[in-house]
């Protein structure tokens, strides 16, 4: 009586879980469904649609801003007066087929106090599991900036409410890590601090 009783209540603890998880990701996709058919409706008012990081433009990058701990795909675009991170934010959204929505991050480009840049090569561990010993010949190649920012205020080109971070990493690959110092230094007229190159 007691094994029944157990697993009635198991068995049905196994039906409302999954939706009281999946509440949270439902009610995303709902509102993108309802506002992407009747854009007028008053919960639309102040909705913007979740973009994924794939359909954000600017060169993919691994990157840590301020205080974060860990390094998370992000993507990089550089412009004649901005610098932006798109970072991806939250949970997998299934109307976006499980991709993230994105925040953006914009520094103006005269906000830049000092960049360090170096080159580095790395054993790729997968190509070393994929073909043994001559895997072993392929090494990644990449770029990685650390740059430090002003305090920065709110301007026309930044709107935000959130105090921006003083610091931003950014690992890239090497090819287009050499053609973003030249860019850098150009539009700011600094001179990266070169650490290391391989």
């Amino acid at each position: 009586m007691k094994f029944r009783a157990i697993a009635i209540i198991l068995l049905s603890l196994t039906f409302i879980m999954p939706t009281q998880l999946s509440g949270q990701a439902s009610e995303v996709d709902e509102l993108f469904s309802l506002c992407s058919r009747f854009p007028h409706n008053s919960k639309c008012k102040d909705y913007t649609a979740p973009i994924p990081l794939n359909n954000r433009s600017g060169e993919e990058v691994s990157c840590l801003l301020g205080n974060q701990e860990e390094l998370e795909k992000c993507k990089v675009l550089l412009t004649e007066k901005l610098l932006t991170f798109y970072v991806e934010t939250g949970k997998g959204i299934n109307v976006l087929d499980g991709a993230k929505d994105t925040k953006e991050v914009t520094f103006p480009l005269d906000a830049l106090k000092s960049f360090s840049y170096s080159e580095q090569k790395k054993t790729d561990v997968g190509a070393v599991i994929a073909f043994g010993l001559f895997g072993l010949l392929s090494k990644k190649k990449t770029s990685t900036f650390n740059i430090h920012f002003k305090q920065i205020e709110t301007t026309e080109e930044v709107k935000t409410t959130e105090l921006l971070p003083r610091r931003a990493i950014f690992i890239v690959k090497r090819k287009i890590g050499r053609v973003i110092r030249k860019d850098i230094e150009q539009k700011t007229n600094l001179v990266a601090d070169i650490l290391d190159i391989e």
